[in-house]
């Protein structure tokens, strides 16, 4: 993996980071989407996040970051984490991949 490939993943893992130190009644209050702002290597780039309200015992949280390698092409970085059955855990690569 690339250095930029790695700030990038570390910056989506980073938002990532902060939902999974919230109490369950800060991450049930999260909005349904938005966008943060990052700096990685000087530049700003944007954050996505969407909050899946899937039922009352789970809920998703994803964070989407993007960036142009070539023409057209863009490459996601991905990271989440979820709300199960009273827990707040990561999103397995299984279940990211869901939001690919």
């Amino acid at each position: 993996m690339k250095p930029i490939d790695k700030s990038y993943q570390a910056a989506v893992d980073n938002e990532a980071d902060k939902v999974f130190k919230l109490s369950i009644d800060e991450l049930i209050m999260i909005e349904d989407y938005g966008s943060i702002e990052a700096t990685i290597d000087g530049n700003e780039i944007s954050i996505c996040f969407w909050h899946y309200k899937l039922s009352d015992k789970l809920h998703h949280i994803v964070f989407v970051a993007a960036r142009s390698v070539y023409l057209i092409f863009t490459k996601k970085y991905l990271s989440g984490v979820k709300l199960e059955n009273g827990n707040i855990l990561k999103l397995s690569d299984k279940e990211i991949g869901v939001y690919d």
